[in-house]
Order: C-alpha cells, then sequence, then structure tokens
C-alpha cells in the first residue's frame, strides 16, 4: 500500500518541478476524476453532487464537492505549492567578454543560497510567447542539466564559513 502511494507521489514530484506544473496536473487529474473546471470571470450554477475546480494565475487550484444529502458539510484541504527559486529575468542573456553567457536572474522566496552553488540545473516553469498577435501561456521542462551558479573561491568571500 505504502510503496504504490510512494511511486504515485514520486511521479507527481517528477511532473510537477514547478507550482505552474503541479497546478496543470492537478487539474488534469481532478477533470480525470469529473471535475467541473470553473472560471472566476463567469457566473457559477453549483448544483448538489457536482465536483468543481478553479485554478487563479495557473499556479494556485482550489478544487471542492457539493454533497447531495444533508448534513452539509465541507471538507477543505489546503496546500502551498510554490517554493524558493532563481527566476530568470525578461531578455535574461549577457555576454561576458565574449566568452560566455550569463542568465540574469533573480531569487525568489526566502531562500538557503548555498544548496544552489556548484551543482548542475536545469529549467523548468511558465514563458509567455507571442503568437498570432496574441500572449500565450507555455510550460517548459528541460529535464536535463544545462546550467550552473559557481560559488565564489573561499578566498573572495571570507564570510562564507
Amino acid at each position: 500500500m505504502y510503496y504504490e502511494t510512494t511511486k504515485e507521489l514520486l511521479a507527481f514530484i517528477k511532473k510537477s518541478p514547478t507550482a505552474f506544473h503541479a497546478v496543470e496536473e492537478m487539474q488534469t487529474r481532478l477533470m480525470e476524476d469529473g471535475f467541473q473546471v470553473l472560471s472566476e470571470r463567469e457566473h457559477w450554477n453549483l448544483i448538489p453532487g457536482g465536483k468543481y475546480v478553479v485554478t487563479r494565475n495557473n499556479s494556485a487550484l482550489i478544487a471542492f464537492a457539493i454533497p447531495e444529502d444533508p448534513p452539509f458539510a465541507f471538507h477543505i484541504m489546503t496546500s502551498h505549492s510554490d517554493s524558493p527559486a532563481f527566476k530568470i529575468k525578461e531578455n535574461p542573456e549577457m555576454k561576458v567578454d565574449g566568452s560566455y553567457v550569463k542568465l540574469n536572474v533573480e531569487k525568489y522566496g526566502g531562500m538557503l543560497m548555498a544548496p544552489w552553488f556548484d551543482r548542475p540545473l536545469s529549467i523548468a516553469g511558465r514563458v509567455i510567447v507571442r503568437k498570432d498577435g496574441k500572449l500565450e501561456e507555455k510550460l517548459i521542462n528541460f529535464d536535463r542539466d544545462l546550467v550552473m551558479i559557481p560559488n565564489l573561491a573561499i578566498h573572495m568571500n571570507r564570510e562564507a564559513n
């Protein structure tokens, strides 16, 4: 029992490198289980026995079901799905001395910086692209080693220890 649950959790985590991917995966699974997608921009016609899901900014998700019979009760479960990360800025490429390219990034969330240094990192997240004159959201997940954030040599950062 626990082995299967663990396998399912690990499969979910692999498909969810960012909050955007996690929301997409959860919404897909809920829809397969009969949940109806709602929009915050429309009036909802909710019915007893209905199962519903709504997302905001494709980074937050709320799912709920309305009981058919009394006693009426709400069962609410929540979670926080984003996490500290380095976010790549718009137009991020910075060429250095014609030798290599740096990506301009900003840190997001309360984070410990050291675990990010001197290790291969990948790139995943949401990008906004222009298609046929309209902005369109795309999820990306390269799922391979692409970049590294080098640490300063110890003699350049005496405060490291």
